[in-house]
């Protein structure tokens, strides 16, 4: 089942069972670059910019998956 909100129990409305809640990528990352452009157009204080370079770097880490290896074509001859 897809919920639009997550309901108050936090559990599936129909067989009880946990939610697990989803978190994509570019739904983070879309508002990061005008995070930035916003800090520098008003130049906020540098911990608000280290706060931000934080940021970058975990969301950048929760998404990364080093278990994927790009491999060529040749690799496997």
């Amino acid at each position: 089942t897809k919920y639009r909100r997550v309901p108050l129990k936090g559990k599936c409305l129909k067989c009880g069972d946990k939610l697990v809640l989803t978190v994509h990528e570019k739904s983070v990352k879309k508002y990061f670059e005008p995070a930035k452009q916003l800090a520098e157009k008003f130049n906020v204080t540098n911990y608000t910019k280290q706060r931000l370079s934080l940021f970058e770097k975990f969301v950048d880490s929760l998404f990364r998956n080093d278990k994927v290896k790009h491999s060529r074509l040749d690799d496997f001859f």
